[in-house]
C-alpha cells in the first residue's frame, strides 16, 4: 500500500471522528476509528515485519516486530496522523 493511500485512509478515518464530534454524536477516540489494515501499513512502512500468525474464525491473529528505530518511526507517524491527520 503506498503512503498515498495511507493518507488519504487515515485522512478520511480522521475527519468522521472530527464530524462526530462537531455533530454531537459519540466519537471513538482517533487510534481506533483507524482500520487494522491501515495500522498494519503504518508500521510495514515504519520498517516493521507484519507476520500472520493465524486465524480462527474471523478473527486474524498478527504479530509486529521491528528494532527500537522502526518503533520511533511508527509512533512518530502516528503522532503526526493524529495531530496533522497525515503520516510523515
Amino acid at each position: 500500500m503506498s503512503s498515498d493511500a495511507v493518507a488519504q485512509m487515515c485522512s478520511e478515518n480522521l475527519c468522521e471522528c472530527a464530524c462526530n464530534v462537531a455533530c454531537g454524536r459519540p466519537s471513538k477516540p482517533e487510534a481506533s476509528v483507524l482500520s487494522d489494515d491501515t495500522i498494519l501499513a503504518i508500521a510495514r512502512r515504519a520498517g516493521m515485519l507484519v507476520m500472520l500468525d493465524g486465524r480462527i474464525g474471523r478473527e486474524t491473529y498478527q504479530s509486529v516486530t521491528g528494532s527500537v528505530s522502526s518503533l520511533h518511526r511508527f509512533v512518530a507517524d502516528m503522532y503526526n496522523l493524529i495531530l496533522d491527520g497525515t503520516p510523515q
